[in-house]
């Protein structure tokens, strides 16, 4: 054989177990603050607990996960002081990577943020409130992509799963929502395009600050009783 071969890195248990359950709660499958059940997904996922305790402490490390002494494992459920916190320190790391990206590759960015605004576009025609939310993720991550420094990636990073999580529970059912953050998206994208960056940012402050304001109503008047279905957390399909 003259070439070789090149074999990718391999996964382990634990990071099947993690990169199903972030994605799990980050779709809704879990109720914010709700306890996790070790055994409820050990049975579903068939594999001991030790691979998911050690998945419920990497999702710790992200704010995705509480894990609670002598109590169990919960999703994180923020309170208001946390939302506010959250999402003020979102502002300022995505203007700064926003500004950067623009300033270092503006062609490539206006470029990335309009096709993703185009599949957004197409995704709340069609009524897909789980991609929208997806393609609304990616988008705002596009900031980050071409502000080479790795610092502010990492800050984004800190929050970016609980931002993901939020969005999709809470502003991504709800289509008159949908239809105002598509428009302030495409506007940022018109801002960026004619080179108004101090009408992008006091565009990106509203958007932030809107969403900000739905977070707090509805977890004021959220139900406490609703039960996890563990339905997207499996390690692969039954046949």
């Amino acid at each position: 054989m003259s070439q070789k071969l090149h074999i990718g890195a391999v996964q382990s248990l634990t990071d099947i177990v993690t990169e199903k359950l972030q994605l799990a709660i980050i779709n809704g499958d879990f109720a914010l603050g709700e306890k996790i059940s070790e055994e409820a997904l050990s049975l579903k996922l068939g594999v001991s607990r030790t691979p998911i305790r050690d998945a419920l402490a990497r999702l710790q490390t992200v704010g995705l996960v509480t894990v609670k002494p002598k109590r169990g494992s919960f999703v994180f459920k923020p309170n208001n002081q946390d939302v506010v916190d959250i999402c003020d320190f979102r502002f300022m790391v995505e203007l700064q990577a926003a500004k950067r990206s623009f300033y270092k590759n503006p062609i490539k960015l206006i470029k990335s943020l309009s096709y993703i605004a185009q599949k957004m576009h197409i995704a709340m025609d069609s009524n897909n409130t789980s991609e929208y939310s997806n393609l609304d993720t990616s988008y705002h991550q596009t900031f980050f992509e071409y502000c080479d420094n790795k610092y502010l990636n990492n800050a984004f990073n800190l929050v970016n799963s609980r931002i993901a999580a939020l969005r999709l529970s809470i502003t991504s059912p709800q289509s008159e929502l949908r239809t105002i953050s598509f428009r302030e998206h495409l506007s940022m994208v018109n801002h960026l395009k004619e080179n108004k960056i101090s009408e992008f940012e006091e565009t990106l402050h509203e958007h932030i600050m809107r969403t900000q304001n739905v977070y707090l109503k509805a977890l004021a008047i959220q139900s406490s009783n609703k039960k996890p279905t563990l339905k997207g957390v499996t390690l692969q399909e039954k046949k």
